[in-house]
């Protein structure tokens, strides 16, 4: 495990046009890897440990049909009249 010289945080590794370099996620100093030296990211799962996920799907809101935007826009015009009204009666 190896830290940033300029920041002080975690270096990781990285392979940039096929050289093995430790890169400092946080100010991006970069640094050769020295042979001899082997770094992983990974490490085994026991097989008891694994979860299987799946990708979960939402169905898009169906469209108002002709009928409900109709009986929407009567309301709304009902609405406004009787609005109208009442505030015409206030003043």
């Amino acid at each position: 495990m190896r830290f940033c010289r300029k920041c002080g945080n975690l270096m990781v590794p990285v392979i940039v046009d096929g050289k093995r370099l430790l890169k400092c996620r946080v100010c991006g100093y970069v640094e050769e890897i020295t042979e001899g030296k082997e770094y992983k990211l990974s490490k085994p799962v026991e097989e008891a440990k694994r979860v299987r996920t799946g990708r979960v799907s939402v169905p898009a809101k169906p469209l108002r049909r002709e009928e409900e935007r109709e009986m929407l826009q009567e309301y709304y015009e009902i609405f406004l009249e009787t609005f109208t009204e009442e505030s015409e009666g206030e003043e």
